[in-house]
């Protein structure tokens, strides 16, 4: 755990309102590799390289830049019955996708790896949003 770092990543939410998402990252070099599929901080990805900057007075470490991006795209689920939510979580694995739920929110938090077809990934998202069974965002979109 000693090259794992908790970064924070702050989050304009609307009206001068902000959110505060800590992730883990590692630490490569002077740089971090982000290492949990993001909830709410938005353009990030699983993967992706970033700059932090220490705050000495709140003693943490904040989002400073990009480095390098992953090319893997993030997605949010946002369900109204979160009966389903594993179902759903299980589907994506199926295409090749990792998740991960905050159940309190009824969010699941997805990465689409840069490898995996984002096609058919989408469709399903696009059924499933269709017969109100969920809404979904493109948070970071990677993919063609």
């Amino acid at each position: 755990m000693e090259n794992n770092q908790k970064v924070l990543f702050v989050q304009n939410i609307g009206n001068d309102e902000y959110e505060i998402e800590s992730l883990w990252c590692i630490k490569d070099g002077d740089n971090y590799i982000v290492d949990n599929i993001p909830f709410i901080a938005k353009r990030v990805s699983l993967g992706d390289t970033i700059k932090a900057e220490f705050d000495t007075a709140e003693n943490a470490y904040y989002f400073d830049d990009f480095v390098a991006v992953s090319g893997n795209t993030t997605l949010r689920i946002y369900f109204k019955n979160e009966q389903i939510i594993e179902d759903v979580r299980h589907q994506l694995n199926n295409f090749g996708c990792s998740a991960e739920i905050f159940l309190a929110r009824k969010i699941l938090s997805v990465n689409v790896p840069g490898t995996v077809d984002y096609a058919p990934v989408k469709q399903y998202l696009d059924e499933g949003e269709q017969k109100e069974k969920w809404q979904y965002e493109e948070s970071c979109l990677a993919h063609e």
